[in-house]
């Protein structure tokens, strides 16, 4: 299972597209989680330090962009009430998750999927999504 590919199609159903800042953070944080057991633990002293680090700013500028980021996933809870509760639970329909709670959360779900007999293929079910990302790696191997 491919944390990353999974990452961005979950931010992609829950309509963060690349143009949000906080979806490159969010990708690469779950990233640095499955390579680096201490950002599970550790997520605003070794997460947020790591991924400022990479993009040239600031913790706090990481921190604040990815909480403004659940923000708005929170508010349009109309269009992602199945995702929130099918990745987060019922009990996160009526409050957002901290930060620290949604890379957790979300990292396990990832995680916990990966871990089942279902790891190579996409829990969505053939979504457009897939498609696309797979049509994009078929042309870079094409090169």
């Amino acid at each position: 299972m491919d944390y990353e590919l999974m990452t961005k199609h979950i931010l992609y159903e829950f309509n963060v597209s690349r143009r949000y800042i906080a979806y490159d953070y969010i990708v690469y944080g779950i990233h640095l989680m499955e390579t680096d057991e201490k950002c599970i633990e550790h997520i605003t002293k070794n997460l947020y330090l790591d991924i400022a680090d990479k993009y040239h700013t600031t913790s706090i500028c990481v921190e604040r962009v990815i909480r403004t980021t659940i923000e708005n996933i929170w508010r349009n809870q109309a269009d992602n009430k199945e995702l929130i509760i099918k990745v987060f639970g019922k009990e996160y329909l009526s409050y957002r998750p901290t930060n620290t709670m949604f890379f957790q959360m979300l990292f396990e779900y990832i995680a916990t999927y990966a871990s089942g007999c279902r790891a190579a293929e996409c829990p969505f079910y053939g979504c457009s999504y897939c498609a696309m990302a797979k049509a994009k790696e078929e042309n870079r191997q094409d090169c």
